[in-house]
């Protein structure tokens, strides 16, 4: 009776063996083309690449739990603590977190040296999420001396907006999809037409005398599909990478131009992850202020389930981050970020 009930198992357990073994190959295969992606790095790859790779390793681990469920063999947990160390040490998350769990950037620029005070400027940039004023105004909440505002309120509402700061040295400078507000005076930057949709620049006077060259940015939106079986969809997401380094690439052309020899912070919504190839293109000299003293989860977007971050603030060497926080909002589809620096 036990020889045929076994004869009777046996299918079963070779079926869930076979089950397990044909997970552990995909996620094999996976892991390896995981890896090639993100190192390679290119704008053929960047359907993958647009997902953060910890949730590349989330996908990962599920078939190599099926595999050690179905083939019991502890050996595989092996496999399993691979995709967890490419998730960790792949992850802008990961690094973050490190630094501290939660944000340490507090709504007003306090610091216990005041003379230190004097030397810092605070950063905010928020997408505005078709054009809403409200959006826009809780950045102030914050108490920033600069503003990057993308798909910024209309000429009007950001005249109101002006209106909410005490602060008479406040200016505006706008354009049609981008607009920054300041402290100080600000010269505006004449771009190219062709980047009028995409950002806007002005020369910021400080009190003191000094200049700043701001750029405010906002890319070409990321595609939206992901029928990954589809070849047009990574022809598609293909050429949109394509087109953000691009704009990026003549924007920053000119505006080191305007900028000359004086400090420099470009930032607002690039629609890539901070592992993107667009960012191969930057000169080494400047800093990404979240990814260097940023705490907590950076992801801004989306505001309710962060899962990558694609706002980013830029500065060259005359301006050291202190802090960083992506701050959840109230009337925008992405968190905003905020940043703090020391004027060296």
């Amino acid at each position: 009776m036990n020889s045929e009930r076994l004869r009777k198992i046996n299918p079963a357990i070779k079926i869930a063996r076979a089950i397990g073994w044909l997970a552990l190959l995909i996620s094999s295969i996976l892991h390896l083309f995981i890896l090639f992606s993100f190192n390679y790095n290119s704008d053929q790859l960047s359907i993958i690449t647009v997902f953060p790779i910890w949730l590349w390793s989330a996908v990962g681990l599920g078939f190599i739990t099926i595999s050690i469920i179905c083939t019991k063999k502890k050996i595989l947990l092996c496999f399993l603590g691979a995709w967890i160390i490419t998730a960790l040490l792949g992850s802008d998350e990961f690094t973050s977190l490190k630094r501290g769990i939660f944000p340490t950037l507090e709504k007003s620029k306090t610091l216990a040296d005041p003379a230190m005070a004097m030397k810092t400027l605070r950063i905010a940039s928020i997408n505005c999420n078709g054009r809403k004023i409200k959006a826009a105004i809780e950045s102030i909440e914050y108490n920033p001396d600069i503003i990057f505002l993308q798909e910024s309120p209309s000429p009007e509402d950001l005249k109101k907006i002006k209106n909410k700061f005490s602060d008479p040295t406040i200016e505006i400078v706008g354009g049609w999809d981008c607009a920054i507000i300041a402290r100080g005076k600000l010269t505006k930057r004449n771009y190219p037409s062709l980047f009028y949709n995409h950002a806007t620049g002005a020369m910021l006077t400080l009190e003191n005398g000094s200049t700043i060259e701001l750029l405010c940015i906002h890319l070409e939106s990321a595609v939206t599909r992901w029928d990954l079986w589809n070849k047009n969809c990574w022809k598609e997401h293909q050429k949109r990478s394509r087109e953000r380094r691009d704009q990026l690439s003549q924007l920053l052309s000119k505006y080191e131009e305007f900028a000359s020899d004086r400090p420099k912070i470009f930032g607002g919504d690039f629609n890539s992850p901070k592992n993107s190839n667009l960012f191969k293109i930057l000169s080494p000299e400047y800093t990404n202020a979240f990814g260097s003293v940023g705490k907590g989860i950076g992801n801004t977007f989306t505001n309710y389930f962060p899962v990558i971050r694609i706002d980013h603030i830029y500065t060259s060497p005359e301006l050291e981050p202190i802090d960083a926080s992506a701050v959840r909002t109230v009337h925008s589809d992405h968190r905003m970020l905020i940043c703090d620096f020391i004027i060296k």
